[in-house]
Protein backbone atom coordinates (compact mmCIF):
# COMPACT_ATOMS: atom_id res chain seq x y z
CA UNK A 1 0.00 0.00 0.00
CA UNK A 2 1.25 3.47 -0.85
CA UNK A 3 1.97 5.77 2.05
CA UNK A 4 0.55 9.05 0.76
CA UNK A 5 -1.17 11.81 2.70
CA UNK A 6 -4.48 13.23 1.48
CA UNK A 7 -2.92 16.19 -0.35
CA UNK A 8 -0.60 13.86 -2.25
CA UNK A 9 -3.53 11.68 -3.27
CA UNK A 10 -5.48 14.70 -4.57
CA UNK A 11 -2.39 16.01 -6.40
CA UNK A 12 -1.86 12.60 -7.98
CA UNK A 13 -5.49 12.51 -9.11
CA UNK A 14 -5.48 16.04 -10.57
CA UNK A 15 -3.87 16.23 -13.99
CA UNK A 16 -1.09 18.84 -13.86
CA UNK A 17 -2.09 20.37 -17.19
CA UNK A 18 -5.52 21.57 -16.07
CA UNK A 19 -6.01 25.31 -16.10
CA UNK A 20 -7.21 27.26 -13.10
CA UNK A 21 -10.58 27.70 -14.81
CA UNK A 22 -10.92 23.97 -15.40
CA UNK A 23 -10.09 23.25 -11.76
CA UNK A 24 -12.62 25.85 -10.63
CA UNK A 25 -15.26 24.12 -12.76
CA UNK A 26 -14.20 20.75 -11.30
CA UNK A 27 -14.64 22.16 -7.79
CA UNK A 28 -18.13 23.47 -8.52
CA UNK A 29 -19.08 20.12 -10.09
CA UNK A 30 -17.62 18.21 -7.13
CA UNK A 31 -19.60 20.36 -4.68
CA UNK A 32 -22.78 19.67 -6.65
CA UNK A 33 -22.01 15.96 -6.67
CA UNK A 34 -21.38 16.07 -2.91
CA UNK A 35 -24.95 17.27 -2.47
CA UNK A 36 -26.36 14.84 -5.05
CA UNK A 37 -27.17 17.53 -7.59
CA UNK A 38 -28.78 19.95 -5.14
CA UNK A 39 -27.50 23.24 -6.58
CA UNK A 40 -28.77 25.33 -3.66
CA UNK A 41 -27.01 23.12 -1.12
CA UNK A 42 -23.79 23.22 -3.15
CA UNK A 43 -23.99 27.02 -3.42
CA UNK A 44 -24.59 27.29 0.32
CA UNK A 45 -21.57 25.06 1.01
CA UNK A 46 -19.35 27.11 -1.30
CA UNK A 47 -20.39 30.32 0.47
CA UNK A 48 -20.24 29.19 4.09
CA UNK A 49 -17.07 29.45 6.20
CA UNK A 50 -15.52 26.01 6.74
CA UNK A 51 -13.51 24.98 9.76
CA UNK A 52 -11.41 22.69 7.55
CA UNK A 53 -9.95 25.70 5.72
CA UNK A 54 -9.55 28.11 8.63
CA UNK A 55 -13.14 29.36 8.63
CA UNK A 56 -12.79 30.82 5.14
CA UNK A 57 -15.45 30.39 2.49
CA UNK A 58 -14.57 27.98 -0.33
CA UNK A 59 -15.65 30.59 -2.88
CA UNK A 60 -12.92 32.89 -1.51
CA UNK A 61 -10.27 30.19 -1.94
CA UNK A 62 -10.71 29.48 -5.63
CA UNK A 63 -7.91 31.67 -6.96
CA UNK A 64 -5.04 29.19 -6.84
CA UNK A 65 -4.50 25.63 -7.97
CA UNK A 66 -3.27 24.60 -4.52
CA UNK A 67 -6.34 26.05 -2.77
CA UNK A 68 -8.67 24.27 -5.17
CA UNK A 69 -6.82 21.00 -4.62
CA UNK A 70 -7.24 21.53 -0.87
CA UNK A 71 -10.97 22.07 -1.35
CA UNK A 72 -11.25 18.96 -3.52
CA UNK A 73 -9.49 17.10 -0.72
CA UNK A 74 -12.07 18.42 1.77
CA UNK A 75 -14.89 17.23 -0.49
CA UNK A 76 -13.25 13.81 -0.83
CA UNK A 77 -12.95 13.54 2.93
CA UNK A 78 -16.61 14.49 3.38
CA UNK A 79 -17.66 11.91 0.80
CA UNK A 80 -15.85 9.26 2.82
CA UNK A 81 -17.20 10.39 6.20
CA UNK A 82 -13.95 11.93 7.41
CA UNK A 83 -14.98 15.21 9.03
CA UNK A 84 -11.75 16.19 10.82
Amino acid sequence: MLNMDDAEVVNAMTPPDKTLGELQADLVAASQQLFEGDLDAADTWLNRPLRAIGYRRPVDCMESVESIRTLLNVIGRLEHGLFN
